[in-house]
C-alpha cells in the first residue's frame, strides 16, 4: 500500500497559522486618505473642492447684490500756524486738520452709540433685513441674531471708514441692498458726525469761557455796588462832590480874609488919625463878624467828625473804589473776549469733501473673484495636504506605500 504524501518534510512539525490581526490594528495600518475619502475619484475630488463649490453657488446664485455709497470729509480746525509753502497755502484754504480730531469722528462712527442713534433715526430692520435678502448677508441671519450686539457687529461689516495719513481725509462706505438705503445710512451718519463736533465746540466754548466769564460777573456785581455806596453818600452828603465844596469853602475863606484885611487896615488907620471916627465901631464889630465866619468856615472843612475833611476821605474812598471796579470790569471783559477768541480757533469743523452718491450698479458680491479666490485657496490648501501625505507615505511600511499609490 502507497502511503499518502505529506505537506511537510518527514519529521518536520507542521507550523502554525498566522494569528489574527484586530480591526482596530488593519484599520490603523489604512493610509488616512483611504479612511475618511471615498474610493471613487470624482466624489473624492468632489469632496476636497467642495467649499469651492459652495463658494460658486452662493456667490453665483444666491447672493444679493449690495450697492456702496462713498463720502469723503476732513475735519479741521480754525487755528492757522504760520507755515511757509505749499502747506502755508492749503492752510489758508481751509485744509488745516487736526488728526486727532479726525480719529475721534472715525471712532464715533464705529461706536455703539452711532449704531444706536442710526437706529433711532432709520428704519435699520428694514434696510439691512428686506425680504429678497439671501440668508447670509441680511440681518438678522443665521450668523447675527437680532440683538443690539449683534446688529453692531453686523453693521462693523458693511460701514468702514478709512482715514489717509497724507491728505487728513476721511473716507466712509456704506453697503446696502438698495442704492438709495446706502445713501441714506452714509447722510444720516454725516449728519450725527457733524452734531458731534458741535458737542465738542460747545464743550469746548463752555469750559474755555467759563472762569471768565465768571470774573466779569463778579466785577459786574463789585462795580454795582461800588457805584451804590457812592450814591447813596452823595444822597446823604446833600452833594454831587464834596472836593468841589471844599474848593469853594477855600474861595470863600480867601475872600473872606482878604476883606477882613482889608477892614483890619481901615481901622488901624482910624486909630492912629487924631480925631475919633464914628465909623470905628462898626468897622471893628465888620472885623468881629468877618474872623467868625472865617473860624466857622474853617471848622466845617477841619471838623474830625463831620468836616468837610473827613467827608473829602470818605468821597475819594469811595470814588477810587468804584474806579478800581470800573478796571477790573475791562479787565476781565478783555479776557474773556481773549478767552472766546482761543474758543473760536480751537473749533472743529467738519466738512464734506465729496457727497454721497448714488449707486447706479451694484459693486458687491464679487461674483467671478471671490469664486475664484476660494478655488484657488482650495487647490493650495489640497496640494498642501498631498505633499504633507506623500512625506508621510514615503516612511510607512512597503505594504502601506503600495496601497497609498492611488491618490
Amino acid at each position: 500500500m502507497q502511503r499518502p504524501t505529506l505537506p511537510f518534510p518527514e519529521g518536520a512539525s507542521p507550523a502554525a497559522p498566522p494569528p489574527a490581526v484586530p480591526r482596530w490594528r488593519q484599520w490603523l495600518a489604512t493610509p488616512p486618505r483611504l479612511r475618511l475619502l471615498p474610493r471613487n475619484g470624482w466624489l473624492r475630488w468632489g469632496l476636497l473642492l467642495l467649499p469651492s463649490i459652495l463658494a460658486t453657488l452662493y456667490y453665483g446664485l444666491i447672493a444679493t447684490d449690495q450697492y456702496e455709497s462713498e463720502a469723503r470729509f476732513v475735519v479741521r480746525s480754525a487755528n492757522r500756524p504760520e507755515m511757509s509753502g505749499t502747506l502755508s497755502f492749503l492752510v489758508q484754504l481751509g485744509l488745516a486738520r487736526s488728526q486727532d480730531d479726525s480719529f475721534i469722528v472715525q471712532d464715533f462712527i464705529g461706536s455703539r452709540d452711532a449704531v444706536a442713534q442710526l437706529k433711532a433715526r432709520l428704519p435699520l430692520d428694514r434696510i439691512y433685513g428686506p425680504a429678497g435678502a439671501d440668508f447670509l448677508a441680511r440681518w438678522p441671519s443665521v450668523l447675527y441674531g437680532p440683538q443690539e450686539e449683534q446688529l453692531y457687529k453686523y453693521l462693523k461689516g458693511m460701514i468702514s471708514v478709512v482715514h489717509s495719513e497724507r491728505t487728513g481725509i476721511s473716507t466712509l462706505k456704506v453697503r446696502a441692498f438698495d442704492a438709495t438705503d446706502a445713501k441714506d445710512v452714509a447722510d444720516t451718519l454725516l449728519s450725527m458726525s457733524e452734531d458731534l463736533v458741535n458737542r465738542l465746540n460747545g464743550r469746548l466754548q463752555t469750559d474755555a469761557i467759563a472762569s471768565s466769564a465768571a470774573e466779569v460777573r463778579n466785577a459786574q456785581e463789585r462795580l454795582i455796588t461800588a457805584q451804590t455806596r457812592l450814591t447813596e453818600f452823595q444822597n446823604r452828603e446833600l452833594t454831587v462832590d464834596p472836593v468841589r465844596n471844599a474848593v469853594a469853602l477855600a474861595e470863600l475863606i480867601a475872600r473872606l480874609s482878604a476883606e477882613l484885611g482889608v477892614v483890619q487896615a481901615q481901622i488901624a488907620e482910624m486909630k492912629n488919625g487924631t480925631s475919633a471916627s464914628p465909623q470905628l465901631g462898626g468897622l471893628q464889630r465888620k472885623a468881629v463878624a468877618l474872623q467868625q465866619q472865617i473860624s466857622d468856615e474853617r471848622r466845617r472843612i477841619a471838623d474830625d467828625r463831620d468836616g468837610l475833611a473827613t467827608r473829602i476821605a470818605t468821597y475819594e474812598r469811595l470814588q477810587l473804589e468804584r474806579e478800581f471796579a470800573r478796571r477790573m470790569l475791562a479787565n476781565s471783559e478783555a479776557e474773556l473776549l481773549r478767552s472766546r477768541n482761543d474758543a473760536a480757533r480751537q473749533m472743529l469743523y467738519l466738512e464734506r469733501v465729496v457727497e454721497p452718491q448714488l449707486s447706479d450698479h451694484a459693486t458687491l458680491p464679487k461674483r467671478l473673484r471671490l469664486p475664484l479666490t476660494m478655488l484657488g485657496g482650495n487647490l493650495i490648501f489640497v496640494l498642501v495636504a498631498w505633499l504633507i501625505y506623500s512625506g508621510l507615505a514615503e516612511h510607512a511600511p512597503s505594504t502601506q506605500r503600495a496601497r497609498s499609490g492611488q491618490f
